[in-house]
This record gives C-alpha cells, structure tokens and sequence, in this order.
C-alpha cells in the first residue's frame, strides 16, 4: 500500500465542516460553540448541509446526502482541511456512495473520532490516505478551550497539522499504566472498537503489509462485549501483526457522572491475548469524555513501556 499524506494546515485556511453520521441538532450549542472557536482560531469555516439535516432521528440526512458532503468537501480546492462535527453510528451505511477516487486525487486533513473511525479505516483502505483520530467539533472545539484539557488537545491538534514534521514524543496528560512490558515499532492502526468490528470482512478494513501498533477505545459497556470484539478482531487473524497496543480510555456516562471502567477491562484484555507478547499500555489520553491525543491512522510510531512512552516517528502533513 502507498500511504497519502494530506497537505499541511495554514493560518487563514478553510476547513469544512460535516455531520457524517449523528445529528448536530442534540449537540447545537457545543456545535455553535465549536465553529466559533475555529473562527478565534483565524480559520474560515464552511458548513456542509449535513450540519443542519436529520433524518430517522439518528442520522444527518440521508446515506446518499452524507456522502455528497464528503465528496463535496474534497472536490472543494478552498477547504483546506475537513473536521467532523460528532461521531455517531451510521458511518457504514454512507461508505457505498463515497468517490474513493475523487478522495485519492484531493488529499486533506480528515479529523474526527467515536464512528468517524470507519472513514479513516476506509480511506486508508481504498486510498491509502491517512486521516487524524482526534477530536471533532462538539467533543473538541466546543469544550471550554482555556481549559488545561483543551490546551493540551489544541496544541497538539496544530503541531501536528501544521508542521511537517515527526510529532515525535507523544505527552502523557494523566497517568498511563503497563500491562505487559515490552519495546514496539509499527504502524499505528485502529481507533473506536464498534466501528473496527463493523469494517471486518467488507472492503474497507486496511489490509497494508507490515507489523502493527494497535491503538483502541471504546464507550463504557459490559465486559463481555468488549471481551467478544477483541476476540473478534483476534480471529481475523489481525492480532498476529500487532507488535504493541494501545488503549484509550474507556468510559461512559451515566446520569450525570462520568464512569470510567478502563481498569476493569485489564483481566479482559490480557485473557484475549494471553498466547501473544506484544507489549500493552492502557489508559492513555483518547477516547470518550477525555482529551484526545492525535493518533493519525497509518504512522510509523514506536513504544517502550520501560518508560513508559510512545512515539510517532514519521510526519503526519507535507
């Protein structure tokens, strides 16, 4: 596979703005919210219809609607860089009506994370191009950005997509944990758990050559779902190119508390994958209701947990 890498950001640019899976309508004023921020930024920001449509309560129009303002988005030589409003559950569904070649010939900076990850798994797939799994508009842009949280995600947000440069040592923002010790080099791969699952067997999950860094999250669920993805993804034979994995953190809410289970799954994760010795560190910063590190889908990284570091080696832009 030939890997794509998207032109780098600039001050001023344009950056569009999707809804390619849930409603923005639930999240209007984080979403509005977010748009300004870009703005303060010094960024101009144009809106896809997707941002103002709903269809069946959880989609943002129709499947061939989300994909016209994702095809939309790339054919536009202004929009510079594409950032997805939220994530959702109906990404899948939009893949059929995509103009994969249209994408190849106008690589952009695509961000977005939850089930964005089908598009970056899906890109990567059928055009070698590698997005960015971070945060979106609502989750992102729209918190609280002198926050320390938000400050360390928007810092590393434009190191990465303005300098074209390896990102290098990735910052630990909260503390990271060893599972099994060990040193990796690979290409990083992954994202939300659901969203991987949904892609097996179809022809949007990247088959690229090579040894892996596998990096997931996903929301707080009972253990023996994420017991049989894990098992799932084992099957297809994936984990046998995994030299490390990373995991985010797992939470989820619940009424208005924010529970987080990423130790509960430790037993899990090491019972899936007692026959392997790859080295895992777990509880890093991405995921649901935490900032999100930038993970762009198809780098070379490498990890150590003697000290419990990981690094992306290779530039994300040109």
């Amino acid at each position: 596979m030939q890997f794509l890498k998207p032109p780098k950001l600039n001050d001023g640019d344009t950056i569009g703005v999707i809804a390619p899976s849930y409603p923005v309508l639930p999240f209007k004023e984080k979403y509005l919210k977010g748009i300004e921020n870009l703005e303060k930024f010094g960024f101009n920001v144009k809106e896809g219809k997707t941002v103002k449509l709903q269809f069946n309560e959880y989609m943002a129009g129709t499947d061939i609607q989300r994909a016209e303002d994702i095809n939309s988005m790339f054919a536009d030589k202004n929009v510079k860089a594409i950032i997805c409003a939220l994530g959702g559950f109906v990404a899948i569904r939009t893949l059929r009506y995509l103009d994969f070649d249209l994408i190849k010939a106008h690589p952009k900076i695509f961000v977005g994370m939850s089930n964005i990850t089908v598009f970056h798994l899906a890109f990567l797939a059928k055009t070698g191009l590698v997005d960015l799994h971070q945060m979106d508009i609502v989750s992102g842009f729209g918190e609280d950005i002198s926050s320390k949280e938000a400050k360390y995600e928007m810092d590393l947000f434009f190191k990465v997509t303005k300098i074209a440069e390896p990102l290098g040592l990735l910052p630990a923002f909260t503390h990271w944990e060893v599972w099994r010790e060990g040193k990796a080099e690979g290409r990083l791969l992954g994202g939300n758990l659901p969203g991987m699952e949904e892609l097996l067997g179809t022809p949007y999950f990247p088959k690229f050559k090579g040894n892996v860094i596998f990096f997931w999250e996903c929301m707080a669920r009972p253990l023996r779902e994420i017991d049989l993805m894990l098992v799932h993804l084992r099957e297809t034979g994936l984990f046998d190119r995994i030299k490390g994995m990373l995991i985010g953190k797992i939470r989820g809410k619940e009424t208005n508390t924010v529970k987080d289970m990423t130790n509960e799954i430790k037993e899990v994760v090491l019972d899936a994958t007692k026959e392997f010795d790859f080295p895992i560190i777990a509880g890093m910063d991405f995921g649901h209701y935490t900032p999100n590190l930038p993970l762009p889908m198809g780098l070379k990284a490498s990890m150590d947990t003697d000290k419990v570091k990981v690094w992306i080696t290779e530039s994300y832009v040109r």
